[in-house]
């Protein structure tokens, strides 16, 4: 079950519970009297503001059936870059999508609520920031979710505050329908998987109980972490990383088109390792973040790939990269 609740009231509202616990009240008529909440809403709202280029490819993934996408007017330090699905750089581009590059800028907006994130998870920075200045926020945790169809399930939540939650559970199920007929035709062999990152002095794995190492595991696969009830990333050293490189017959490297001139640089370890010898070590696509959530099935259907030879087309990937150089 996903870390939100939508409860629906005889009168037509709606009570939200987000993902920091906060109530939101979200009516469609006249605002309900004697209703507490630390946020009410009168729904479907005019102009929503995204704090991740996540949040935006899931309105843009609802868009497809229900136009949501117009009301989102603004996104928090982000780039070009960033946006790399074309209807979302275009909107960036023609400014119908504008940057607020600080919280001066932010504060200066004139939107409905802001979708956050609950990053880090014990003391989220921009939601404490969001409240000191009191302005209007919905935290989702999409990144802490301990499955795909959890994570997917925020696409309702955001759909509630547009009064299309229920066109987005028919998108969630289609999603679901596609993923299950890959994990039942596309379950690999048993493989030891090595998802990390190194990047400006810290080192990561995916935790034993993230979204991503539950997909593997659907897929027949296990992660090596060094914890294994992380639901995020768990920190890590380069020695051990290093050091689990021998049992990994697949890596991931968290890290836009890596080389292996790059990785084999901090880890000399990787050379022996079943990954490396099998060609099996793979890195992100340019659009991994924005694509994988506006089209995580084939997120999903690419992971089958990477985990097995001989069950798809390695030039086919689009989310994920191959890692050349050996």
């Amino acid at each position: 079950m996903a870390n939100f609740l939508a409860e629906p009231n005889q009168d037509g509202s709606l009570n939200l519970t987000d993902a920091l616990g906060r109530r939101i009240l979200l009516y469609t008529k006249s605002e309900p009297s004697g209703r507490k909440a630390d946020l009410i809403l009168r729904r479907p709202i005019d102009r929503a503001v995204a704090s991740s280029p996540i949040t935006l490819a899931f309105a843009l993934r609802l868009n497809d059936s229900v136009r949501i996408l117009d009301r989102f007017v603004g996104i928090v330090n982000a780039q070009e870059a960033h946006l790399v699905l074309p209807d979302l750089v275009g909107r960036f581009r023609s400014g119908q999508i504008q940057n607020a590059e600080n919280l001066r800028a932010l504060r200066s907006m004139q939107y409905d609520v802001i979708f956050t994130f609950a990053y880090p998870h014990d003391n989220p920075s921009l939601a404490g920031a969001l409240r000191h200045y009191n302005l209007p926020y919905a935290t989702i945790d999409a990144w802490y979710e301990p499955s795909l169809f959890e994570r997917i399930r925020w696409m309702e939540f955001i759909g509630c505050f547009f009064g299309v939650e229920d066109e987005a559970r028919r998108t969630i199920d289609k999603i679901r329908e596609d993923v299950d007929r890959t994990a039942s035709e596309m379950k690999s062999d048993s493989r030891k998987v090595l998802w990390f990152t190194d990047f400006q002095g810290y080192q990561f794995v995916t935790g034993g109980n993230s979204w991503v190492a539950h997909e593997i595991s659907r897929l027949g696969s296990r992660v090596v972490t060094q914890d294994s009830g992380a639901c995020g990333s768990a920190e890590t050293s380069r020695e051990w990383i290093g050091n689990k490189m021998g049992d990994a017959d697949v890596m991931v490297f968290t890290m836009v088109r890596p080389s292996m001139q790059h990785i084999s640089s901090m880890y000399p370890e990787i050379v022996g390792s079943p990954a490396y010898k099998n060609n099996r070590v793979f890195g992100f696509g340019v659009g991994y973040w924005q694509e994988g959530a506006y089209a995580p099935e084939r997120w999903f259907r690419e992971l089958a790939t990477i985990l097995q030879p001989g069950k798809g087309d390695l030039r086919d990937l689009r989310i994920f990269s191959q890692v050349a150089g050996k």
